[in-house]
């Protein structure tokens, strides 16, 4: 049964990241549906499909009947990094290829205090990779978070003007890590090849509360609980196509806590204004540690990199105008901020402050809806201070960016 499950939730993932970098600050993802990205990702006070479930699960009170939405999100990162090496600068372009977000909502009323939903997406997720030979070799080769989050969830009208709900959440997480290892002189001798593998189930929990005081005034509040990750897989040693070691690798990986707060308000009939801000609980991740079991090539028992990333703000800004019945416009803008500090930047996260610059269309006739989105995101450069002994460089990241297109229909019944 669990090789079951697992499969189909790698089906569903499989397209999920491709090789390029991490999307989100840290390696958080916000893109829960293209209406909810063209808006800057700020609808935690503004349900009007059952992707507000990604944003506030307690927006479900506002959804009438039954309704189904799905969508996808697609993204091309795309990042260079300089090293200073003792030969001069090298300048590396990671991999840029296409990657997919998928999502799946369905919400039902119950009855006039009760509503019920599940969503199928993507909370978190990293994919970055690099030639072999590059000088950053020894930090990072190739490094990848998959995952999925499965969240039933219910929500409860206290009073006609506020609602609370509240969720299960059931995240699949598989992870890679691929660096060279060194078996003599780092950057002289031939290099050996560690690939280390391994996935979990977790769970964790998601709340949030609604309240509509009049027509165009709206606010938000919700939380998704930090859920640890006790990875076990394996790791493979290689080294020139020969396999020197093949045993067990495990360690702990958390996805970090999220806190939104979030006002919709209606400037017109026609004009809407959403404003947010998202508060994430990074300070969970201090350090990465992998444990061999047996020691990697008779030597290493485990390996840590310290990491001391810091909490974040993630500041969230969306517009919607409605130029006609059917159809509207929407644009917004959001700036995320890095968690981790200056002096330990390294290639698994090789990236910065974001600048999210989002615009879309929306159709709507009451019974069918759709939704289309794109955003450039742009990644400001960044100085890069070397700690050699963990394989990085001084050096620079730079010209980050990405492209993102969001699409989604639903149907209400």
């Amino acid at each position: 049964m669990k090789n079951t499950m697992r499969l189909g939730l790698v089906a569903a993932v499989a397209a999920s990241l491709g090789s390029g970098m991490a999307f989100g600050a840290g390696y958080g993802i916000n893109e829960g549906s293209a209406r909810g990205n063209a808006m800057g990702t700020e609808v935690t006070a503004d349900p009007v499909s059952p992707s507000v479930m990604y944003n506030n699960v307690a927006g479900l009170t506002e959804l009438p009947g039954t309704q189904v939405e799905v969508g996808a999100t697609f993204v091309k990162p795309r990042q260079t990094v300089t090293t200073d090496t003792p030969r001069g600068k090298v300048h590396t372009h990671g991999n840029s290829e296409w990657w997919t977000l998928p999502t799946v909502y369905a919400s039902q009323q119950i009855n006039e205090r009760w509503w019920a939903g599940i969503g199928l997406f993507t909370r978190i997720g990293l994919g970055s990779e690099f030639p072999e030979t590059w000088p950053g070799r020894y930090s990072n080769l190739k490094a990848q978070i998959t995952s999925m989050d499965v969240n039933p969830s219910v929500a409860f009208k206290v009073t006609d003007t506020f609602s609370l709900g509240l969720g299960l959440r059931v995240e699949y997480f598989d992870f890679t890590l691929m660096r060279a290892v060194p078996t003599g002189t780092p950057f002289v001798d031939p290099d050996a090849k560690v690939k280390i593998t391994g996935d979990n189930y977790g769970l964790g929990f998601n709340a949030g509360a609604y309240w509509k005081p009049t027509e165009r005034l709206a606010f938000g509040a919700a939380y998704e609980s930090e859920i640890v990750h006790d990875v076990n897989g394996d790791y493979k040693a290689t080294m020139g196509g020969r396999i020197l070691q093949d045993a067990t690798a495990y360690g702990d990986f958390p996805s970090p806590a999220v806190f939104r707060l979030g006002t919709s308000i209606g400037l017109t009939e026609k004009w809407k204004l959403n404003l947010g801000v998202n508060y994430v609980f990074w300070s969970c991740y201090d350090e990465l540690t992998i444990h061999f079991d047996p020691p990697l090539l008779g030597k290493r028992a485990e390996t840590t990199g310290k990491k001391n990333w810091h909490d974040t703000f993630r500041w969230q800004a969306g517009t919607e105008y409605k130029i006609a019945d059917h159809w509207a416009l929407r644009f917004g803008y959001v700036y995320d901020k890095t968690p981790d500090p200056d002096y330990l930047v390294d290639y698994m996260v090789p990236a910065n402050n974001r600048h999210l610059f989002n615009f879309g269309a929306g159709w709507d006739n009451g019974k069918f809806f759709a939704d289309a989105g794109y955003t450039y995101v742009l990644i400001e450069d960044r100085t890069v201070h070397g700690h050699i002994a963990d394989g990085v460089w001084d050096g620079k990241l730079q010209d980050g960016d990405a492209h993102m297109v969001g699409v989604s229909a639903g149907v209400r019944f």
